[in-house]
């Protein structure tokens, strides 16, 4: 089935910021995908399904609040799944500017 968006592969560092039972914790990832709706994002934590982080980077600021849809362990790394809860709207002239720099290049 075709997703309803576009989504764009692209390589940046972005920081989540969720509570735990020990505070407020931060993680360093890297989001591989964008899109609308979501990211896909790779890092050394594991995170449980429906958990709620904070999505922030240097290019685009505070993305915004996010659920955790999966976390898979690939080699020493999580892939993770994160849905965002308001759309992140990438139609902005100034957002698309920031995508094109951040643009996986093939």
């Amino acid at each position: 089935m075709a997703r309803p968006e576009q989504r764009y592969h692209v390589d940046f560092q972005v920081i989540l910021n969720w509570q735990s039972p020990k505070g407020i914790r931060q993680s360093p990832a890297r989001c591989t995908n964008l899109s609308p709706s979501g990211a896909k994002v790779e890092t050394l934590d594991a995170f449980t399904a429906h958990a709620a982080v904070v999505v922030t980077s240097e290019h685009f600021g505070r993305m915004g609040h996010a659920i955790v849809r999966y976390c898979r362990r690939t080699g020493m790394k999580y892939d993770v799944g994160l849905q965002f809860t308001e759309s992140f709207q990438l139609a902005d002239p100034s957002r698309q500017a920031i995508l094109a720099r951040v643009l996986k290049k093939t």
